[in-house]
């Protein structure tokens, strides 16, 4: 049964927007919830918008942290937080079992841990000179941020030293695709490639590593940043006359919604314009692509699938 209350002046009720920022979960995701699921249950205000409390955002919180773990919706939503709370420990704990891979980057955390944003971004500069860029993202990148989000769900970083990882990395991979750029003597070469995510799609790490093997190939970029709705990818497919679309899709995305999506897309697209996806659910739900879509996950799958392109266009 829908309530109503009035706002208080006190913070400690949220609109759906600030339950999207705070938790990362879309708006249209939580009333499908909310009607599927009984969960949230809402407050509403004076003009009937909804209004969450403080055990809501708390449920809420829990709940894409196990979505991120690969729990589906329908099992976990309609749990109450006790259940959660000893879900998401059981979890964490299978998630986190120590090994040499995990124990090898321990000391990026312990670098988050003091706090000093300088002697990181310079300890991940160094690893790109040292590995070279490829092969920084695929053996030390990729699975430190894996590291960091198991960390994080396992509550032994902070909200803040997530996003200092995640800014400091995006700076130091931005950094190396502009000298990527600068060091080329000719132009970047056709194909043109747009780069974003779906709606859905709030992490922008994925995105920005595929942009790093595209630049690897010199191609010609078109980058949005995440989150483009489907129509405007297809206006930013005629603005900029591109030949190929690049998505990044993270690795707890819903399989039946990411499915229908490209469908959809891949129907709308002119034929001759490739439909590229990349990033961890790429990986296992590789079998739901829809015909003609294509899936690349490292760089040596993005430059065979570049080399065939241009094989195939002179």
């Amino acid at each position: 049964m829908t309530q109503t209350a009035a706002r208080p002046q006190a913070p400690t009720l949220w609109d759906i927007a600030e339950i999207e920022r705070d938790t990362g979960l879309g708006k249209d995701t939580l009333r499908v919830w909310e009607r599927r699921y009984g969960f949230p249950t809402p407050l509403r205000d004076a003009r009937g918008d909804r209004l969450y409390d403080p055990p809501q955002l708390e449920r809420l919180l829990r709940i894409k942290r196990l979505l991120d773990l690969g729990h589906r919706p329908g099992k976990i939503v309609p749990l109450p937080l006790p259940a959660l709370d000893h879900l998401l420990q059981t979890s964490c704990n299978a998630a986190g079992q120590p090994d040499a891979a995990a124990a090898a980057l321990d000391h990026w955390l312990d670098l988050l841990a003091q706090g000093k944003p300088a002697a990181l971004r310079a300890a991940l500069q160094q690893e790109l000179q040292r590995l070279g860029l490829s092969q920084a993202i695929e053996q030390l990148l990729a699975p430190l941020g894996q590291r960091i989000g198991q960390a994080w769900l396992a509550d032994q970083l902070s909200i803040h030293q997530e996003h200092l990882f995640t800014e400091t990395l995006q700076s130091v991979l931005r950094d190396a695709i502009t000298s990527l750029d600068a060091s080329s003597a000719a132009l970047n070469h056709p194909p043109r490639v747009l780069l974003t995510t779906l709606p859905q799609e709030q992490h922008q790490l994925g995105l920005l590593m595929a942009e790093c093997y595209f630049a690897l190939g010199r191609c010609e970029r078109i980058a949005l940043g995440p989150r483009l709705p489907p129509s405007e990818i297809l206006a930013a497919v005629e603005c900029f006359q591109v030949d190929i679309v690049a998505l990044s899709i993270s690795l707890h995305a819903s399989t039946r919604e990411i499915a229908e999506q490209l469908t959809l897309l891949r129907t709308q697209l002119p034929s001759e314009i490739e439909l590229w996806i990349g990033g961890g659910w790429t990986s296992v739900g590789r079998r739901h692509l829809p015909g003609g879509v294509h899936g690349v996950v490292n760089h040596e799958q993005v430059s065979a699938g570049l080399a065939r392109w241009r094989a195939a266009h002179g």
